[in-house]
C-alpha cells in the first residue's frame, strides 16, 4: 500500500496533482510546564521510534541485573542521546538549510526533484509486487 500512496505524495509535493481536502480546526492549548512536556513526549517517543521498546527492555534488564545504579544510569544515558542526537542533528540541518537565502532560488528544483524521488521509490516498492523489473525485485 506504501507504493501508490509515496506516488500520490510524489506527485503532490510539487504541485503536479492537487487534492481538495477539508480543513481541520483545531484549537489546542500550548503545553507548559515539566509535566506537560513529560505526558507531550510519551506519544512522541512510541511514534518516532516504535521497535526501540525492545531493546529498552533489554537495557533495564541488563541495568537491573547489574545491580549498579550508575552503570544503569550510564546505560539508559547513552541509549537516549543515541536516539536522540540524530533527531537533533536533522533538526538544526533543516534549519540551517531553511535560513540559506541563496537557496530560495531553487525551491521549485528541490519540490521536483523531491517528488521525483518519491515517486521512483513508490515504483520501486510497486515493483517488488509486481516484478516489472526482476533485478530490482527483492
Amino acid at each position: 500500500m506504501l507504493g501508490p500512496v509515496l506516488i500520490v505524495l510524489g506527485l503532490i509535493w510539487p504541485g503536479w496533482l492537487r487534492l481538495p481536502l477539508p480543513a481541520l480546526r483545531m484549537r489546542a492549548k500550548p503545553i507548559t510546564g515539566m509535566w506537560g512536556a513529560f505526558v507531550l513526549g510519551m506519544p512522541f517517543s512510541v511514534a518516532i521510534c516504535p521497535f526501540c521498546t525492545s531493546a529498552l527492555i533489554v537495557l533495564l534488564g541488563v541495568a537491573a541485573s547489574t545491580g549498579s545504579l550508575s552503570f544503569g544510569v550510564a546505560l539508559l544515558l547513552a541509549f537516549a542521546l543515541g536516539r536522540a542526537m540524530p533527531i537533533l542533528l536533522g533538526a538544526m540541518a533543516v534549519d540551517w538549510l531553511e535560513n540559506l537565502s541563496g537557496l530560495s532560488r531553487f525551491h521549485k528544483v528541490f519540490e521536483v526533484i523531491g517528488g521525483i524521488l518519491l515517486i521512483l521509490s513508490g515504483l520501486y516498492m510497486l515493483n517488488a509486487y509486481f516484478v516489472v523489473v526482476p533485478g530490482l525485485a527483492v
